[in-house]
């Protein structure tokens, strides 16, 4: 049975497969509640002022993840207008630690000390490092196979050299940045909603509204890639059920180790090795196909898990049959 702070952890660990009895913490508890307000209200506000105020300055599209890096620390183009106005939307990504940390502060169910050391608490054991580097691998390289044998090298990609720096810059950023997304999503709202569901119902609850948290800032992204609305639309549905997904994946990895900061190598790590695909080939199907394969993971690993607390609770029912005291007769 999986322990945290010294004390045993009562989810249901169908994921490992040994079912605990627990009881479910609603969803729309008052402390999640504040949670998802805060992570909600800090970094809706941050990303639409920072779009308003790239509007009324005509400083161009707002800068996001990759081009943020590869524009400010690579090509040194960015003009003063377009940095203040990305300045302003860059600490939304706070918005769920900031909350995380509030909620679990004001929430006597964590108790205090709790979500700082699953954050530190990087001695997960290699295994589990080596399992996030194979499933990674698993879904995105068919996507490079297939995009360098049918795709054609985009003219501006950057050089080898240049796309390891990068690729080491970005993930860098991305674990002190989204990876801190982590703090909330997965320290707070999932360890809560983990007792009596396990990782499959708790990362859907856990995904949907990581996903509608996203609905400002990928809208933004889609527009500025020229997209019209039914392409926005199909998009964002496209983009939605891949964080659903991650966060399956990732509540199956936070309910084997109780660790954050694992979770945060995860996220920076999945938004990271994809882009390679982007930066060097046109027209990629990247996005599309690692979704597909990351449902076709998250897919199996329920069902090995199914399996296997079904086998767990057959031996149980065997166990307890043979070990029955028989009744007598005088």
């Amino acid at each position: 049975m999986a322990k945290i702070d010294g004390e045993t952890n009562l989810n249901n660990m169908a994921g490992d497969g040994v079912e605990v009895s627990a009881s479910r913490v609603p969803m729309w508890a008052r402390p999640h509640v504040v949670f998802l307000l805060i992570a909600y209200v800090f970094s809706w506000a941050l990303w639409i002022a920072g779009w308003i105020v790239a509007d009324l300055t005509d400083a161009g599209d707002l800068l996001f993840n990759q081009d943020f890096v590869w524009r400010v620390g690579f090509v040194h183009d960015v003009p003063t207008a377009l940095l203040i106005a990305t300045a302003i939307a860059f600490p939304a990504v706070y918005g769920p630690m900031i909350g995380g940390v509030v909620a679990s502060r004001m929430d006597p169910a964590i108790p205090r000390g709790s979500l700082r050391r699953r954050v530190t608490d990087v001695r997960v054991g290699g295994r589990e490092y080596a399992l996030v580097l194979a499933v990674l691998l698993g879904v995105t390289l068919p996507s490079m196979v297939i995009t360098v044998a049918t795709g054609t090298r985009s003219a501006d990609a950057p050089s080898w050299g240049q796309l390891v720096g990068f690729l080491i810059a970005f993930f860098t950023l991305q674990l002190v940045t989204s990876g801190t997304e982590e703090i909330g999503w997965r320290g707070y709202l999932t360890e809560k909603l983990l007792p009596g569901r396990g990782f499959w119902d708790a990362g859907w609850l856990v995904g949907v509204v990581w996903a509608v948290w996203h609905l400002p800032v990928a809208t933004m992204i889609f527009l500025q890639q020229g997209m019209v609305h039914l392409q926005i639309a199909g998009s964002l549905v496209g983009f939605a059920m891949g964080i659903v997904a991650m966060a399956i994946l990732q509540a199956w990895f936070y309910e084997r180790t109780r660790s954050v900061f694992l979770n945060m190598v995860i996220h920076a790590a999945f938004n990271t090795l994809p882009l390679t695909l982007v930066l060097l080939w046109e027209g990629s199907p990247a996005a599309v196909l690692t979704n597909l394969l990351l449902w076709a993971v998250v897919i199996y690993i329920q069902a090995r898990s199914q399996r296997t607390a079904r086998a767990t609770a057959a031996c149980s029912i065997a166990s307890s049959a043979v070990t029955a005291p028989v009744a007598t007769y005088a």
